[in-house]
Formats: C-alpha cells, sequence, structure tokens
C-alpha cells in the first residue's frame, strides 16, 4: 500500500469524503466512515459502514493502491452492535494512487464527475474474493455493488427456496382441503384451473397460493407506506388478524384488495381477487390465508425486493409447465448482466431525458428484466443527478410497457415494478396482458399504433370499444428507447398457439412496409425483433436474450441482415465454460447468447458493412453483482480495439463483410482461434505464433458455386416404422438378408464411417414410385454431413462407391465434378476446413455440434476449387494424386484431431492444395496449433474427461 505524502488526502479524508458522496447518491441510506463502537464487541473502525432502515447493511474497506481485500476478509461474519445478521460479503475498494495529492475539494469533483478512480472486489464468505483481478470501477460502479451487498444472493436463494416449499405445502394443504367437500370440489377446482391458467388441480391450487401470497405482501406495504391507501384506510393483515382472533378472513381481506383495486393497482390485484373469491369452501381458507400471512412476515425480514423479484423466483420454482406456457424465465444475475451494460447506451443523457426514456418488454414473463432494466435507469439517473421525487408515479404511469399473453405474467411484473417504491402510487399503467390472437405480435401490424385491451387479466373486464379510450395505450413506431426481453423461441405448438395465431398474414404486412427480420423458421423471438426494430427510436436500444442458433443459423440470416442493416454497436454474448451451463435462461436448456445493439439514427437503404462485438464469457455470472460486474468490464472495451482478453472471457471485433453471415467468432473460448476463423474465411491462414498471415493460393467460394445440395429426407422417405412421406421406406443394411438396389447415407454412425469412403447405412423399398424414379435420378457419390457432432464422429464430407441417395444427417451432393469434390472432402475433413465449418454452423446447441440448416448448405465457405486458374487447378492436382490413399484412412473424431496421425496427412496435403509451403517448419507448427486450439474448445470436445485428459498428455509430450 503506498502511503499519501505529508499535506495529501489521507486515506481517512478520502473515507470521509466517499461518505459524503455516498449520502448523497439519492439512494436513500445513511453511510458513517471511520465510526468507533459499530461492530459487537470489536473496537475496530470499518472504513465506512451504509445503513439503510432494516437491510443488510454494509461495509467498505479502502486502501490506496489494490483493494483492501485482507481488511475486508477480516470483516466476515462480524456482525454490528444490535444486529444479529453476520456480514457475508464486504465491498473492498482500491483507491487511485493519483488521488494522493488531492485536496478534499479536488476528490469530491472525482467522485461527481463519475471518473474510474476505484479498483473493487468482492470479499465473499463463500467464494473469497471475487474477482482475482480487481475490477476498475466508478463511484456509481460503488453505489451499485452496495446495493448488492445488501441483498446477499446466497441468503435470498436459500430462503426462497424454503418459501417456494412453503407455498407448496400451503397449496397441497387448500387442495386437500376441497377435495374433502366432495359436492363443490369439482366446480371450485375447474374455476380455480381457469382463473390462474393450469391444467392440473394441485398446480392451480399451488399457483393461487403464490398469487394470494403476493397480494398479501402488497398490501401490507401500501398499507404502511402509501398515504393514498391509508386515508383509504387499507388495514395491514395483522391488523386484521387482530380484530378476527388471530384469522384472517376470506371477506375482509376481499374488502382491502377492492380498496387497493380501486386505486388502479389493477394488473396485480384482479388475479388474486378473482382466484380468491372462486374458493367459497371457507372453511378450507383460513389457516391456508394465515399462512401465507405468516410466510410474507418472514419473506419481508430479508429487506431485498428493492433487488431481487421474489415473485418471479416463486414463480420459476412452482410453476412445472413453463416451457408449454412459453414462460421462460431470466435468471436474475443474467437480467442485471443484459440490462447493465445496454443501459449504458443512457448514461450521458441528462437526468430529465432518462426520466422520458420508454422501456419496453413485451414478454415480460415474471417481471425479472424490465424490473433489472428500470432499476438500471433509475441508478443512471441518480448519478445524473435526478432527484425527482414522483419519478416512480410518472414513470410507471407514462414510459414502462410490459406486454404478456399470461395474465400471471401481467400480475408478477406488476407486483415487480409496484416494488420498487410502494410509497408513490400510480393511477394508471402500461402493463397490459393482449388477448390479441397474436399476442404483443399484433404490433407486426404497421397500421396498429396502440394495444386496446383492459389492463388486467385477459381482458376479463371491459375491453374498449373503437370509440372508447379506457385501457388504451400508443405504442406508436419509433416510440421506443430500449427494448429488453427474453422473448419466446420456438414456433408455434400446444400452449403458444394464442401467442402465434395469425401471424402469416402480420409478418406479409410488416415486410411490405419494409421491416424483414421475421422469419418462420426460426421462429417468434425473430417477430418480436422485427417488432422492436418498427417501435423503436433512432438511438434506441434493443436487448434480447436469443438462442445461440440466431448467430449461426440459416433461416436467421435475414434476421442477422437486417440487425446489421439497421443497428451499430452490435455486442453478442455467449457462455462457453461448459455445455450444461450455457444457458442463459433457466428453463430451455439451450445454448443462448445475449445481443445488445443501438437503433442508427437514419435507416439506410441497404446493408452496409459492420462490426460485431463476440463477447465469450468462460463462465456465467453466479450473482447480481457479477452480472453487473461483467457488463462493466465489456461496456469498456475501448472502440478501436480488435480483440482482448476480459476477467472472465475474450472478446473480438468480427467485421461482416457479406449481409448475415454466421457470427464466427462467438462460442470461442480461445480469442486466438477467433482470428484464426476469421482470417480462413478471409481466404488467409493466420499463425498465431509467428503473428504472420499466408494468403490463400485458392481465394474463398462458396460450396453452392461448386455443387448443388439435396434433395433433403422428406422426399426420400422415412425410416420403417416413421410417418410415412418420402419415397422409400428405409431400414438399416444390417436389418435386411439381401443388399439392395436403393440404398442410403441415412444416418451418421461415428463407429462405421471412419473414412471418407464409407458404404451406406440404409437400405430401401420404393413407396411411390413416381417420387422413387425421381429421386433415383437424384443419387450421388458426395455427401455432406450437415449435423456434425465433433466429438464422437471423424467425416464432414463421405464418398460412397457407388451412387447412392441421400438422408436425415446426410446431404447429397448434385452436379459437381469428381475433381472438385476430392478438393471439398479432403478441405472439410481437415482441421482448417472444420474449423471454417464450426465457424459457420450453429455451435453448443445441442452439445459439441456444428450443425448447418438444408438451407444454409450452399452458403459453407470454401476455397474456389472450381475456378479457371492455375492456383485451383495445382490444388485439383494435389487432390487427385492423394485421394485414394487419404480416403481410406481411418480418422479419429475430430476432438482428438491433436494426436491422429492420419487427420495430420489431411492437413498436410490440404495446405499444400492451398499454397501454404509444408516444408517449412513454421507451416507445420502453426498446424499443429490449429488443432490443440480446436479441439480445446468446450464445445469441441463436450468437457468429456478422456478427450481434455489425452489432449494435456499430448501437450506434454
Amino acid at each position: 500500500m503506498t502511503q499519501p505524502t505529508i499535506g495529501g488526502l489521507h486515506e481517512h479524508d478520502a473515507n470521509s469524503v466517499i461518505e459524503e458522496w455516498l449520502n448523497e447518491a439519492g439512494r436513500g441510506w445513511q453511510a458513517d466512515a471511520e465510526r468507533t463502537g459499530t461492530l459487537a464487541g470489536n473496537n475496530d473502525r470499518p472504513d465506512i459502514i451504509i445503513r439503510q432502515g432494516d437491510r443488510m447493511p454494509v461495509i467498505v474497506e479502502s486502501e490506496y493502491g489494490r483493494p483492501a481485500v485482507a481488511d475486508a476478509a477480516a470483516r466476515l461474519n462480524h456482525t454490528l452492535a444490535g444486529d444479529t445478521r453476520p456480514f457475508t460479503e464486504i465491498v473492498a475498494i482500491g483507491i487511485d494512487e493519483t488521488c494522493i495529492g488531492d485536496t478534499r475539494a479536488e476528490f469530491r469533483r472525482r467522485l461527481d464527475a463519475n471518473e474510474r478512480i476505484f479498483t473493487i472486489q468482492l470479499v465473499n464468505s463463500d467464494r473469497g474474493a471475487w474477482p482475482r483481478a480487481p475490477l476498475a470501477a466508478t463511484p456509481a460502479d460503488l453505489a451499485a455493488y452496495c446495493e448488492y451487498a445488501q441483498v446477499p444472493q446466497a441468503v435470498i436463494d436459500r430462503e426462497s427456496e424454503l418459501i417456494a416449499q412453503k407455498i407448496a405445502s400451503a397449496g397441497q394443504r387448500l387442495h386437500d382441503s376441497i377435495r374433502l367437500t366432495a359436492r363443490r370440489q369439482r366446480p371450485t377446482l375447474d374455476q380455480l384451473r381457469e382463473i390462474v391458467g393450469c391444467h392440473q388441480d394441485a398446480e392451480a391450487t399451488r399457483t393461487a397460493c403464490a398469487i394470494w401470497l403476493i397480494a398479501i405482501d402488497l398490501q401490507n406495504d401500501l398499507a404502511n407506506h402509501s398515504k393514498a391507501l391509508q386515508d383509504a384506510n387499507l388495514p395491514t393483515t395483522q391488523e386484521m388478524r387482530a380484530a378476527a382472533f388471530g384469522f384472517l378472513r376470506q371477506d375482509t381481506l376481499l374488502n382491502a384488495w377492492r380498496i387497493i383495486e380501486n386505486a388502479n393497482y389493477l394488473p396485480v390485484m384482479e388475479l388474486a381477487i378473482n382466484s380468491l373469491q372462486a374458493v367459497t369452501l371457507r372453511n378450507a381458507l383460513p389457516d391456508v390465508l394465515v399462512y401465507l400471512d405468516d410466510m410474507c412476515t418472514e419473506m419481508n425480514t430479508l429487506h431485498a425486493k428493492h433487488i431481487y423479484n421474489f415473485a418471479g423466483e416463486l414463480w420459476q420454482r412452482l410453476v412445472g409447465d413453463r416451457e408449454e406456457r412459453a414462460a421462460h424465465y431470466t435468471k436474475p444475475e443474467i437480467a442485471e448482466l443484459l440490462a447493465a451494460l445496454s443501459a449504458q447506451s443512457f448514461q450521458n443523457l441528462s437526468s430529465d431525458q432518462i426520466a422520458q426514456l420508454n422501456l419496453m418488454d413485451a414478454a415480460c414473463g415474471t417481471g425479472t428484466l424490465i424490473g433489472a432494466g428500470e432499476r438500471a435507469l433509475r441508478r443512471i439517473y441518480a448519478v445524473n443527478g435526478g432527484r425527482n421525487p414522483e419519478l416512480h408515479r410518472q414513470r410507471m404511469q407514462e414510459h414502462i410497457i410490459a406486454l404478456d399473453v399470461n395474465g400471471i405474467a401481467g400480475t408478477l411484473t406488476a407486483k415487480r415494478l409496484t416494488d420498487m417504491d410502494v410509497t408513490q402510487d400510480y393511477a394508471q399503467s402500461k402493463i397490459a396482458v393482449v388477448t390479441h390472437q397474436a399476442g404483443s405480435l399484433s404490433l407486426l401490424d404497421p397500421r396498429i399504433t396502440g394495444i386496446t385491451d383492459y389492463l388486467g387479466y385477459g381482458g376479463v373486464a371491459a375491453t374498449p370499444g373503437l370509440n372508447c379510450e379506457l385501457g388504451l395505450f400508443h405504442i406508436a413506431h419509433g416510440s421506443i428507447h430500449w427494448a429488453l426481453m427474453n422473448p419466446p423461441y420456438n414456433r408455434p405448438r400446444k400452449g403458444r398457439r394464442q401467442a402465434t395465431t395469425g401471424l402469416e398474414k402480420l409478418r406479409p404486412l410488416a415486410a411490405q412496409c419494409g421491416w424483414k427480420m421475421s422469419h418462420g423458421q426460426a421462429g417468434l423471438a425473430s417477430d418480436f425483433g422485427n417488432m422492436c426494430n418498427m417501435r423503436m427510436a433512432p438511438q434506441g436500444v434493443l436487448a434480447h436474450v436469443l438462442p445461440l442458433t440466431a448467430a449461426h443459423a440459416g433461416s436467421w440470416k435475414q434476421w442477422r441482415a437486417e440487425l446489421e442493416k439497421d443497428f451499430q454497436d452490435i455486442i453478442a454474448i455467449t457462455n462457453v465454460s461448459a455445455v450444461e451451463l450455457q444457458s442463459m435462461s433457466a428453463d430451455t436448456g439451450m445454448s443462448e447468447m445475449l445481443v445488445v445493439a443501438t437503433k442508427r439514427n437514419r435507416r439506410p437503404d441497404q446493408w452496409q458493412p459492420t462490426e460485431i462485438l463476440c463477447v465469450n464469457l468462460n463462465a456465467a455470472p453466479e450473482t447480481m453483482a457479477q452480472g453487473y460486474a461483467m457488463a462493466q468490464e465489456i461496456a469498456a472495451i475501448p472502440a478501436g480495439s480488435q480483440e482482448g482478453l476480459l476477467t472472465n472471457g475474450n472478446y473480438t471485433r468480427m467485421p461482416q463483410s457479406e449481409a448475415g453471415f454466421p457470427w464466427s467468432a462467438i462460442g470461442n473460448s480461445n480469442k486466438e482461434l477467433s482470428a484464426v476463423s476469421a482470417a480462413l474465411l478471409d481466404g488467409k491462414a493466420y499463425d498465431p505464433i509467428m503473428l504472420t498471415t499466408h494468403e490463400l493460393a485458392v481465394p474463398m467460394a462458396k460450396l453452392g458455386e461448386m455443387a448443388d445440395t439435396g434433395p433433403t429426407h422428406d422426399l426420400i422417405g422415412y425410416p420403417k416404422g416413421g410417418d410415412g412421406r418420402g419415397a422409400f421406406e428405409w431400414m438399416t443394411l444390417d436389418d435386411l438378408p439381401v443388399k439392395p438396389a436403393q440404398q442410403s447415407m441415412w444416418a451418421a454412425d461415428a463407429k462405421k464411417q471412419t473414412s471418407i469412403a464409407t458404404e451406406a447405412t440404409h437400405g430401401g423399398v420404393p413407396v411411390n414410385q413416381e417420387l422413387a424414379r425421381q429421386m433415383v435420378i437424384k443419387r450421388s457419390r458426395w455427401h455432406l454431413n450437415r449435423n456434425l457432432a465433433l466429438s464422437s464422429q471423424g467425416i464432414a464430407i463421405a464418398m460412397t462407391r457407388n451412387l447412392t441417395h441421400g438422408g436425415r444427417t446426410w446431404n447429397a451432393l448434385q452436379d459437381i465434378s469428381d475433381a472438385n469434390a476430392k478438393c471439398i472432402a479432403l478441405f472439410y475433413n481437415s482441421t482448417p476446413g472444420v474449423i471454417v465449418w464450426r465457424a459457420y454452423g450453429q455451435k453448443g446447441q445441442r452439445g459439441p455440434r456444428a450443425a448447418i440448416q438444408v438451407g444454409a448448405i450452399p452458403g459453407l465457405p470454401c476455397p474456389a476449387f472450381h475456378a479457371d486458374t492455375p492456383q485451383a487447378q495445382r490444388a485439383r492436382e494435389i487432390a487427385t494424386e492423394h485421394f485414394d490413399e487419404l480416403a481410406n484412412l481411418n480418422l479419429e473424431p475430430f476432438a482428438y484431431c491433436f494426436r491422429d496421425a492420419n487427420r495430420h496427412r489431411i492437413d498436410s496435403v490440404v495446405a499444400e492444395m492451398l499454397g501454404l509451403d509444408t516444408a517449412d517448419t513454421a507451416i507445420n507448427e502453426m498446424l499443429a496449433y490449429y488443432r490443440r486450439l480446436f479441439a480445446g474448445e468446450p464445445n469441441v470436445n463436450g468437457r468429456r474427461k478422456k478427450i481434455i485428459d489425452a489432449l494435456e498428455q499430448y501437450h506434454n509430450g
């Protein structure tokens, strides 16, 4: 630690100035610097203690230079005098040594200017100091970390799990009580199921209990803090119980909730009232309601609602059919990352401008994302000097737009947003349960300017007519400044029918007006992107959670092209740590990414070259504080920096030279592999060891320029016992006594298909003679594995000795010369070729795969082996000379390329075909390095221990 100079800003003076700044930061807390007698049984003086009502107090330990980690660790598990809660997380900060010479006034000016003068680490009793290297931080960041420290997430997670278990118990108790009344049980349960939107009786009662808990919680908050509702004589539940001998009566509770509803908390209260009224068996209710009230008291002892979305957390723990409902829950830490990062775009606005920003989540679900977004805005508002006490009312009534097709979603979101400031009542809101047949996507119709459904549960109350403004709010073109959401991904099915009906008519309407992101095969998420693009203002920010397929799949090409055309400063973020951890939401199990982009000031007439900042995290954030920290670090990446390392990953700026080309750098844990991939796609071989680049003798083209592909398996046929489509019924060759005339490369067989020259897997019997004759003409000797499993399969292009049909996995290459086909087969079965393949195909969708949709196969990058140039002619000659030998080599799966001598042989021949000098030791070392980089990727090796161990052993000699 560097000591301050004589007469300089001593550490205790710096702490005093930080205390002043924190107290004036608009958070409503009290900060005290270096006070003795604050810790129980300890005369030490914590550098700064922050108190705020009954919330968890926060300790900040500081010193010049690096963060005061040792001092922070010494405070863990201590308590404040008069408080029994032990400290489980301490904020450790380092003050920039350049501040030592400041006067108090000069240091305060640095704080007010929000200069990056701190480094920060969070010291936790379970995890130690995070991150290992300190984070650069501003005073605003310090205030944010103090907010998170008020809510120890380990405690919150543990308590929310216990509360969810108790609600499940309450739901079971209610269910059993209703069932005991045989005469009325069926109508009551049927009605309750319909109101809360559940398919099962037990889930309906469980969900009803969760809704009642939320309503009880709101009632008590409003009775204690809302002047308007105190004037309306709204009682607390404790007052109601005191007047009823400890019971909580259904009729008095309903009366209280109607008082709240009449104050226009309709999105929160209507569902609670309807569901409670449905239970007419009063003997089933009193003990359940008291149990929920006690649970509410227990929940509020955590004092965490200003940060933590309890309602959403309970929902995701209690409801079992969110997949069918398309009600996926965004993890709080992911919501914090996406919201904090995308909110950075507004940090230079004035506080008045921030207060006027329109924030929209058109698939709001539990409200976790929109709540995180609103908190992020309010942080920036406070840092920029905003102090309007009416802010909550103003934003709730005019600027926060939350839409969903599910009534419970409207309730949860309204509760989440209401929790932010229960002292400020709002008379109306723009929280709507949209009953239009297309849900929020009705806004794909350019002629629609507003949502007209009643702002309550499912439009049960009056839906306004054409001449009625009741419940109408407008979402005009160009009116949304921030579109923050986790849209539904999948195509229409089951419970999503309501949300998707009519889209076939809406998509063309949007396209006619130039909005073209929608694609049926990409699913609803592309439609939400299209709708947001249509409604967003210039310089508005799009921030979506999306499937990783959006970065690579052919069905998303138009979405990518339109995003690149209409937006700038595009950032894509994914987690490459391990396949099972890649999902950014709590439910899908899919590989996902976060996308943030800023709308251009003027809509260009056509696509123009752009860049994508691809961020690959080595681990997803585990806490909201970590999510915020990652957001700040990503936001601080210099505009001119093309690649680099982050505390928790790497980044690469990837130039897009073609509209909608796959974002090849997303999904690489090693930034060097991103650079290698980008160079190969550009027709160059980049050497990360020597830092040199070699121009390939044969420039890159596309596979579609050399071959046609198809037909698809829908036309070719189906396996025995399948759905009956296509020309043939197929059976595995092992099941057939006689070798059939019609054979197919139907499936991938990793055990048998170990060489380029391989045999068919299935034999077929015609079931449609006319179609069969057409299919026979489409047989080929060359087949592409469009669903390549890198950890188990070793062949990307296969050759059969006889003409063979394609299949579900293998796609036939048509109208291609043998000379060109041999070049293509060797290239894609080499390590440089499979790096290109993976850069173009999706990564990690179902583990270590590089899958390519049928429609995207023609766009697969490939050297122009068909070109009429001496270099291409030489490549064809080399391939022809070596092909027979190489095609019969047994190859290990691609993930073992580092040790596979046969793959090394193919790599060497392909390098010669591309004009690289394989007599040069540096070239061979470069190829060996390519193999190690590729095999080391988690979504290549699948985190399989035997592959990782083999790679380590090979690397160690």
